[in-house]
């Protein structure tokens, strides 16, 4: 199940940056899903049309998964997702799943800085 649940975490996010959202969303969250992103009102539909907005507003993103850790129920992906050319930031997000399906998310993302001093990279 832990193998299960983290494919369906990265399919559900991959699904996201695209123009599928609303089949991933139909696909992997329960009906009574909720979040816990500071953007949006924190039920399914809010999050779920910011997110078509979104890809409308920067259709090219580009989203790679840098890490995926699962401690049932949770799911706990590291991304890079490349906005606009100039925009990079680094995302993590928590899934809480109910079986197969992804019942809660928590979302924290920063901003890739410029000349950033750390050696080490965000990613």
């Amino acid at each position: 199940m832990v193998n299960k649940q983290k494919d369906i975490a990265k399919a559900f996010l991959e699904g996201i940056v695209t123009d599928k959202v609303r089949e991933v969303y139909d696909l992997y969250t329960l009906p009574n899903f909720i979040h816990h992103n500071g953007f949006y009102s924190g039920d399914r539909d809010s999050l779920l049309e910011g997110m078509v907005d979104s890809n409308k507003i920067f259709p090219n993103k580009k989203l790679t998964i840098k890490l995926a850790v699962a401690e049932p129920p949770y799911v706990t992906l590291l991304s890079r997702v490349q906005i606009t050319e100039a925009k990079e930031v680094a995302v993590v997000h928590i899934y809480r799943f109910e079986g197969e399906k992804i019942a809660e998310m928590w979302d924290v993302s920063q901003e890739a800085p410029d000349n950033s001093p750390n050696e080490n990279g965000m990613f």
